[in-house]
């Protein structure tokens, strides 16, 4: 592991050199020594904000050098929890990057090799047009040297300006003779598999000073609902259903509507001086009440007693 790391190393310092670039071996530095590094911690030890870590994440994401794993956690206090992603390196994948990124510039120099006799080693600075040493052989002048066939100008000689591909071939393998050095030496070296709970398990604590700690939060089981305020009883409900193999209702359930109706009927029924006049009894219908009786006053008529003579 220490080769490819190494080597991981090695190739952003050769690579990376930009002033823009800077940053990313800094990344690669961080992530090499801590294993994993959280998002929070990364700006931490970068101190770039989320916008600019995400142009950092996505250049050696698509180096190959780079791969994120997001879960979600809950922090102290709250309630919901929130998406946080971790930053590692897979060795195995960024050594095959490494490989075949090195098969890709060796086979453009090879592709645009050009015949030794072809090479235009003469240009003219004047007029920028280039000759070779086959085509300036008959105009020459004995003390100031070759001159230019277009404006009489005297050329300048440059035979690594553009070189044939076999000479940018050698001088690429001897610029890149630390890549080649180390490849064959992994080739016989088992790299493990270096995913996201292997790194977690081995990364090293960001340290950050005093005032400037990083929240806690503990890591939400999968599957498991989160408590929102204003929601309850999320869980599953329990269904009852009820199936019947006839067309129409059962017996019980006109019964039920019949006793349903009878109960409806007489909450809504008038009372009875609504129905039946108090006076003469009669509904409102036109049919005597038979409920009512008819009540004569029985009035003593007393008779004034004869007054009797003295």
């Amino acid at each position: 592991m220490d080769l490819a790391q190494t080597l991981v190393r090695s190739v952003a310092r050769a690579f990376y050199t930009g002033a823009d670039e800077r940053r990313l071996i800094l990344v690669i530095d961080a992530l090499v020594f801590h294993n994993t590094v959280r998002d929070d911690d990364l700006s931490h030890l970068m101190r770039l904000n989320s916008k600019d870590l995400n142009k950092v994440y996505s250049r050696l994401r698509d180096d190959h050098f780079l791969h994120t794993y997001s879960r979600p956690e809950l922090k102290a206090g709250k309630d919901k929890p929130t998406m946080r992603t971790y930053y590692y390196i897979d060795y195995r994948q960024a050594i095959d990057a490494i490989k075949y990124r090195t098969f890709l510039l060796d086979k453009k120099v090879q592709g645009d090799a050009v015949p030794q006799q072809e090479k235009k080693d003469y240009f003219c600075s004047y007029c920028k047009a280039e000759w070779t040493q086959l085509e300036v052989l008959d105009n020459m002048d004995p003390i100031r040297g070759f001159m230019c066939h277009r404006c009489g100008t005297i050329l300048d000689y440059d035979p690594d300006r553009k070189a044939g591909g076999h000479e940018l071939s050698t001088r690429l393998n001897n610029q890149l003779k630390f890549i080649l050095d180390v490849l064959p030496k992994l080739d016989n070296v088992a790299i493990p598999e270096f995913d996201f709970e292997t790194a977690r398990a081995a990364s090293i604590e960001v340290h950050r000073p005093r005032g400037n700690e990083g929240v806690d939060s503990i890591v939400v089981p999968d599957g498991k609902p989160t408590a929102v305020k204003g929601m309850a009883n999320i869980g599953p409900q329990n269904i009852h259903i009820n199936i019947t193999d006839t067309d129409g209702p059962t017996e019980a359930e006109k019964e039920a509507e019949r006793l349903k109706k009878e109960a409806a009927a007489q909450a809504n029924a008038l009372p009875a001086w609504h129905l039946t006049s108090t006076v003469s009894g009669i509904s409102y219908s036109g049919s005597a009440n038979a409920t009512a009786t008819s009540k004569t006053d029985e009035v003593d008529v007393k008779k004034p007693e004869a007054l009797s003579d003295d």
